[in-house]
């Protein structure tokens, strides 16, 4: 059975995936690395969108929103005398150069970008980010610069992102087999429990499938912006019910099976 059918037998079939024992430790590793492909390629089409998003409500609020504004000395000035505030491309965008909002301020909101007097804020769903303008030390720069500077961010992005993909990728993939490593140990409790007699390279293997449905589900949502309360909590249990489903698969050993029949008084 090729990686493929594996996979999809590994989102509803604990009886074929009972089956996956026997074969090679070798071929298990390859499924992983195509189950992160896949779950990683649906983490980056997500950043790709928020970036290209991200890009586009800059190059547009830079340049028919903002006045005129020059950062000099890591301070932000315009002739700006309240708060500007916009929202767009499911942003909300924040340019204050009056000091009267502070980084607390812009947290307030779930998606925004807040250029600040002495500093610009970043939040999402899932990040906060605070970048001072003395990071950059005496750098100084003006409306004009920056949508030059945005405009080239575009073309920057298509060359980073398949270099961070892959980065994202394999550190992914090296978490999601330590993991699997540490599946297998409860799996050998499971197993006991059961009475199922297995080597632990076996629970490996079952393991490396019992991790499909949670790894493809959270990388779904965290792609929606589906924020799971417990998610961590929520990810082990459903992956242990899941190995725990598979064993049951497992037909009992003739010792097993002996060892549970009752024996009739002579």
């Amino acid at each position: 059975m090729n990686v493929f059918k594996q996979f999809y037998k590994s989102l509803y079939s604990p009886k074929d995936m009972a089956l996956f024992r026997f074969q090679g430790i070798g071929k298990t590793i390859g499924y992983v690395f195509l189950l992160m492909f896949i779950c990683s390629s649906i983490t980056a089409v997500s950043i790709g969108n928020d970036l290209r998003k991200f890009s586009a409500m800059a190059i547009d609020k830079i340049a028919t929103d903002l006045p005129e504004f020059t950062l000099n000395n890591s301070e932000l000035t315009s002739e700006l005398d309240s708060p500007l505030i916009t929202e767009n491309y499911g942003f909300t965008f924040i340019f204050d150069t009056t000091g009267e909002l502070t980084a607390e301020d812009v947290f307030t909101y779930t998606n925004a970008i807040g250029l600040l007097k002495n500093e610009a804020v970043f939040v999402s769903e899932t990040e906060r980010q605070r970048l001072p303008y003395s990071t950059f030390g005496n750098l100084t720069i003006n409306k004009e610069m920056l949508i030059k500077s945005t405009e080239q961010f575009k073309t920057i992005i298509l060359i980073l992102l398949p270099i961070a993909f892959i980065f994202m990728y394999l550190l992914q993939t090296s978490f999601k087999l330590i993991g699997i490593s540490f599946l297998a140990l409860i799996g050998l409790i499971i197993a006991n429990q059961l009475k199922r007699s297995l080597p632990y390279s076996a629970f490996w293997i079952l393991s490396a499938y019992a991790v499909t449905i949670p790894t493809l589900f959270f990388a779904i949502t965290d792609a929606l912006k589906i924020h799971i309360p417990f998610a961590i909590f929520l990810y082990w249990m459903t992956a242990s019910i899941v190995l725990y489903l598979i064993i049951v698969e497992i037909p009992k050993s003739k010792q097993s099976q002996h060892n549970d029949d009752p024996k009739l008084p002579e």
